[in-house]
């Protein structure tokens, strides 16, 4: 059987009740997430441009536009709710990294709304869409090209396998959207620190989807298209796409589990964690403020694509310099941290003449800060495994507060109340249009 037919008969035997509670468990609290991060996503400036477009193309109202109080067709929704819910960067982050949130989640709950779609569909979606995306790229990171940016390499594959689930393909219609998915992959890590990056993960979702509804039509791709000659091995890993890690262990494990998933506490690139936290923690124990400081020193294994002036505060989420000055300067780095605003501010411009990055611990993912003072003294503080990472999870009292945090910047207390309940108990949902509605409103006023 090809690599390709097994992954197929996988996705489509597989449902609810051979998932272990562990990971129902997990994939509850990384979709609450994920819908968090669309909802404050769909507040921002990029999210405004994208919202206008969508709308201004119509389509069919079947799919709640989330924060925008309209809906369009499946494709368009899941595109546009992809974006949203990557354009933070603040969404769970997996291992290797591959956003499989805003690939998956979006073109499952967009297929679903109108289908009288259950929540353990949903579940089932995202668990698989997941699983299929991560063992995709851990089969491919050892010969990725880093010109291509994970997410569309193996997002549209992700998108592909959720919503073929949700649309309930067989496994010969399941090989067919995998095919048509696969022609749909690409992404510029070039792009990353700009607002296209995010819609690597909107066109994983809208591909997805729109490979699931074709092949649900008869629309027909290779069937193998993984190991096929001149297919998604050859063409974008030189044929070393490793089948076997693709494959192997099937339902015997799920990645939402082992290797697991880290929840991101600051809306930043993930490898900026550890460094914001150093500085947190500096500037916490021994009560310092930025004009005490006369230089800071992060030394990290490598660092972000940014450099130490990004040249926005978008772009910031990906500079060690920024994310350090902010949190040295406003002991604490949420939302509001990466606006324009923020970044060309005055004192945020002379902080980061203090900052400089030096290579730590090539074997070490632990980061130091070290501050000399003004005083001729010098602290320090080292973070090894940040609050949320998978080695040190967050307390439900932790996600929960950044759950808040994002989702009442959209929806009221009542509707927050609501929504909370809905996704806790995901399982027990008989519709999923029921949040649907409730994530596509109006921001409250």
């Amino acid at each position: 059987m090809s690599a390709t037919k097994t992954l197929a008969q996988f996705i489509v035997d597989t449902g609810y009740d051979a998932f272990p509670t562990s990971v129902v468990e997990a994939a509850k609290i990384a979709i609450l997430d994920g819908v968090a991060n669309m909802l404050a996503g769909s507040t921002q400036e990029l999210a405004s441009i994208i919202g206008r477009y969508v709308q201004e193309l119509g389509g069919s109202p079947q799919s709640s536009v989330v924060g925008w109080g309209f809906k369009t067709n499946a494709p368009s929704a899941a595109f546009a709710n992809g974006v949203f819910g990557h354009c933070l960067d603040y969404e769970i982050q997996g291992y290797p990294p591959t956003h499989g949130t805003s690939s998956c989640l979006p073109a499952a709950l967009a297929l679903g709304q109108g289908r009288n779609t259950s929540g353990k569909i949903i579940i089932e979606a995202y668990v698989l869409g997941w699983e299929i995306q991560g063992r995709l790229r851990a089969a491919s990171a050892a010969v990725s090209n880093p010109a291509y940016h994970p997410p569309g390499l193996v997002g549209p594959l992700g998108g592909a396998v959720a919503s073929a689930k949700v649309l309930g393909l067989d496994t010969h219609l399941t090989q067919m959207a995998m095919g048509i998915a696969a022609s749909r992959t690409g992404g510029l890590t070039a792009n990353t620190g700009t607002m296209v990056k995010s819609t690597h993960t909107g066109n994983a979702a809208r591909m997805g989807a729109e490979a699931a509804i074709l092949a649900s039509a008869g629309y027909t791709s290779n069937d193998s298209i993984f190991e096929a000659p001149n297919g998604y091995s050859e063409a974008l890993f030189n044929g070393n796409l490793d089948l076997e890690i693709l494959t192997q262990g099937l339902g015997t494990s799920f990645r939402l589990v082992e290797p697991g998933f880290d929840i991101k506490r600051f809306p930043a690139q993930v490898y900026m964690q550890n460094p914001i936290e150093a500085v947190l923690d500096l500037r916490q124990q021994h009560d310092l403020q930025a004009d005490m400081v006369d230089h800071l020193t992060v030394q990290m294994r490598g660092r972000g694509h940014s450099g130490p002036l990004p040249l926005s505060g978008l772009d910031g989420k990906f500079s060690v310099e920024y994310c350090a000055a902010a949190a040295l300067l406003d002991g604490q780095v949420g939302i509001e941290t990466f606006t324009d605003q923020r970044r060309f501010s005055t004192d945020m411009e002379e902080t980061l003449r203090k900052i400089s990055v030096e290579p730590g611990d090539p074997e070490s993912s632990a980061v130091r800060a070290t501050a000399q003072l003004k005083d001729g003294s010098t602290v320090d503080s080292e973070c090894h495994a940040f609050r949320g990472s998978a080695a040190n999870p967050m307390s439900r009292e932790e996600r929960m507060a950044k759950v808040f945090d994002c989702v009442q910047r959209v929806l009221s207390q009542q509707d927050t109340e609501r929504l909370l309940s809905l996704l806790e108990n995901l399982e027990n949902v008989a519709d999923i249009s029921e949040v649907m509605e409730i994530l596509g409103q109006l921001p409250r006023r």
